[in-house]
């Protein structure tokens, strides 16, 4: 079995990409979907598919805008997922192609900390893209783990902690992690509803422009027409 963990809110068109992401993924096992959703409006949940368990936990605090919520609420969930997890975190406004959680899966039977690194952003409001070079980590939203790596994850999010996956990825030894180079994910950026913290939603972001969207498209195929 697999575990995912998202943190989301106020976010309903992201929300419902996410729902179809999840749907078109290949892995056949059996999946527990553990979504934190702290919004004042509670997030259209409409998933349902065959061997999945979809878990809601709604925390007592609520995002008020100006708050950064990601790691609190990351830890709310972690309080129902057991140790013994193999768990995928799945971010609310990003591109998973559907060979994701079968490729994570498998990097999980190698080492306790698995994810894919050279990032790909991309802002769709903007039509802006970025690859990243980052070869010592990978983004949240392209990593897995499981065993003593659960509780370092918890550990590392700290009321205010800014970099969650650089923190952890530094904290596991080489030896119990293994990066790898992929196209499941693109970091999306630029959706409607509540804004993302990562730097890809700055203003300030620094990328290419792809007009005609042909980068989009070479990135995520035809899924590209509905963020274009």
């Amino acid at each position: 079995m697999l575990t995912l963990l998202t943190t989301t809110g106020e976010r309903p068109e992201a929300w419902a990409l996410c729902e179809r992401w999840m749907q078109a993924q290949i892995y056949p096992g059996p999946v527990r979907w553990v979504v934190v959703d702290d919004g004042t409006i509670r997030q259209p949940i409409t998933f349902h598919r065959k061997n999945w368990e979809l878990v809601l936990v709604r925390p007592e605090i609520l995002w008020q805008s100006g708050m950064n919520t990601q790691a609190t609420n990351i830890r709310e969930g972690l309080a129902h997922i057991p140790p013994d997890a193999r768990l995928v975190v799945i971010e609310d406004d990003d591109y998973y192609g559907p060979r994701w959680l079968e490729t994570a899966d498998a990097y999980l039977d190698t080492a306790d900390l698995v994810g894919e690194c050279r990032a790909r952003y991309y802002n769709v409001a903007t039509r802006t893209f970025r690859q990243l070079q980052n070869a010592e980590h990978a983004s949240l939203c392209s990593t897995a783990m499981k065993g003593s790596t659960l509780k370092l994850f918890e550990d590392v999010c700290s009321p205010g902690v800014k970099f969650i996956d650089i923190n952890l990825w530094k904290g596991v030894p080489r030896k119990n992690k293994v990066l790898f180079v992929g196209t499941n994910v693109v970091g999306i950026k630029g959706m409607s509803g509540r804004t993302g913290i990562g730097m890809g939603h700055a203003k300030q972001f620094e990328g290419q422009r792809d007009t005609d969207g042909a980068v989009l498209r070479k990135w995520v195929g035809k899924d590209a027409e509905v963020y274009l």
